[in-house]
């Protein structure tokens, strides 16, 4: 049997960052295909293995535990393999890079595609997409992020920012300039180890797709001119 079982879509959104910290630990997971996410999803919340309205959720097969929204599951993973600051203020901030990674996530699909990208709304957002780049290179240069000082910080970095412009390989141009930083330590990351079997896994599983959808295609159409 698998350590755990990760029920996410087909896609490395999310869900990535679990499959990445798993991958990290050494971790063996099962992930259902797209019909049993729906069928949790459409569960009574009294029997689903912990309420929750959409994936990623992550259940512990040897305890029967299960967590889910992204954060949660990385912060609970972590604590379970070690992987967060022992120091309370050093935990909060390895906890705040993963909630930064999930606003990101949220602006770059406009709130789960409520609205599709136009080329104004995407000249609007760019500065802003800048910012989030500069605030990772200002955590890296702090040492913020390191893998020795912050795992969790540093997995939840070059799954958001590798995976992203793997995807779009413009905003890779975008991130050398705003963040040369963090594009070293994405670079090194994402050759070497667990991480790097882990994101050539998901490129061999799901090809050049990120989120999926029509908010996906809008997003490309903008990103890519």
């Amino acid at each position: 049997m698998s350590n755990f079982t990760l029920y996410y879509w087909p896609v490395p959104f999310r869900g990535e960052f679990v499959r990445a910290l798993l991958a990290h630990a050494g971790a063996t997971v099962d992930e259902p295909d797209s019909d049993a996410v729906s069928a949790m999803m459409d569960m009574d919340p009294r029997d689903q293995p912990v309420p929750h309205m959409a994936p990623p959720l992550l259940v512990d097969n040897a305890s029967g535990k299960a967590i889910a929204e992204m954060p949660a599951i990385c912060l609970w993973l972590a604590e379970q393999f070690n992987l967060t600051p022992n120091e309370p203020h050093q935990k909060a901030l390895a906890l705040k890079v993963i909630n930064d990674a999930n606003d990101v996530l949220d602006e770059m699909t406009l709130n789960g595609g409520k609205t599709m990208w136009t080329t104004e709304s995407w000249t609007h957002f760019l500065p802003r997409l800048r910012r989030w780049m500069r605030i990772w290179e200002a955590a890296v240069v702090q040492d913020l992020l390191s893998a020795n000082q912050n795992e969790l910080g540093y997995i939840a970095t070059s799954t958001l920012w590798g995976t992203m412009t793997e995807r779009f390989p413009p905003l890779r141009a975008l991130l050398s300039a705003e963040a040369p930083n963090v594009a070293t330590l994405v670079e090194q990351a994402r050759s070497q180890g667990a991480l790097s079997a882990q994101a050539e896994e998901s490129r061999e599983r799901f090809g050049n797709v990120w989120c999926g959808g029509e908010i996906e295609k809008s997003l490309r159409e903008v990103v890519q001119g």
